[in-house]
C-alpha cells in the first residue's frame, strides 16, 4: 500500500502495519488507521501518521521511557474493546505537543494514552483522570538549559545563513 502524505512524501507500507483505532483520536474522529515509525535513528519519539486524512500526524513517545515510575490501568471494557488479553501484549504511547520555537516547552498527554494491542494492531485512546494531559517532557530544573542550547543553536543558524547569502 502506499500514501502520498504531506509531511513524508511517498509512505509504503504493508496492510498489516496498520493500527486501528476504531473511535479515533479526541478531537480526530476521522482518522482510524495510522502508521507508526521511528522520528529518527536512536529517537524516543515516533510519528504516528493518519492512513485516513494524510495531513494528520503526531509525534508521539513511550511514555515509560520518560516517566519510570508511571502506571496504568487499563479497564476491562477498554482491554475487551480491543482484544487485549495479556498485559505483555500492549504498547502504549502519548501524544506530544512541541509549542512552535520553543521547545523546551514541549508537553505530553498522560491523560489520554494511546493503548494498542501488538497482536491484532487494535488500539484505542482512553482516559486516565490521575494524569495531566499537559505533562512538561522536560524537568523545570533543565528546561532552561535546553532553552539556553536551542537559542544558541538558532543563532547560529542564522549566522551562517547570513554569512552565506540567505
Amino acid at each position: 500500500m502506499e500514501l502520498q502524505g504531506t509531511r513524508f512524501g511517498m509512505l509504503e507500507f504493508d496492510e498489516g502495519e496498520i493500527i486501528r483505532l476504531n473511535e479515533g483520536l479526541l478531537g480526530f474522529p476521522l482518522s482510524k488507521r495510522f502508521l507508526l515509525f521511528p522520528y529518527g535513528e536512536d529517537s524516543s519519539f515516533f510519528w504516528l501518521q493518519s492512513v485516513d486524512e494524510a495531513e494528520i500526524a503526531f509525534i508521539v513517545i513511550n511514555p515509560f521511557d520518560f516517566f519510570s515510575d508511571l502506571e496504568f490501568a487499563i479497564q476491562d471494557p477498554d482491554a475487551e474493546s480491543i482484544g487485549l488479553i495479556r498485559g505483555e501484549d500492549v504498547e502504549i504511547f502519548c501524544l506530544v505537543t512541541i509549542p512552535e520555537g520553543r521547545p523546551e516547552e514541549m508537553r505530553t498527554n498522560l491523560a489520554g494514552p494511546v493503548v494498542v494491542n501488538v497482536v491484532n494492531r487494535q488500539g484505542k485512546q482512553i482516559l486516565l483522570k490521575e494524569y495531566s494531559p499537559r505533562q512538561p517532557l522536560i524537568p523545570e530544573n533543565l528546561r532552561q538549559n535546553f532553552k539556553e542550547q536551542n537559542d544558541r543553536a538558532e543563532r547560529s543558524k542564522r549566522q551562517m545563513r547570513a554569512a552565506a547569502g540567505i
